[in-house]
């Protein structure tokens, strides 16, 4: 479902610690792809400071987050 303000998730500590190690797109920010447990994958998601995720979906938990990489752009 689409939303205007985008749904800001806290990622947890390991997925924090992971992206910590990657190279920024920008300055304090990442763009990601996101994978959901289901196997749907939601492309060029934004993250703040390794830490908050910004989905542009308000349907979706952290639960349901199995995976985040960097964008392959």
């Amino acid at each position: 479902m689409a939303n205007d303000k985008p749904n800001k998730i806290k990622l947890d500590k390991e997925q924090i610690e992971y992206l910590s190690k990657l190279p920024e797109t920008g300055m304090g920010y990442q763009i990601v792809d996101v994978t959901l447990k289901n196997g749907q994958k939601i492309n060029n998601q934004t993250v703040l400071n390794s830490e908050f995720l910004l989905l542009k979906r308000d349907d979706i938990s952290l639960e349901q987050i199995s995976k985040i990489e960097l964008s392959k752009k």
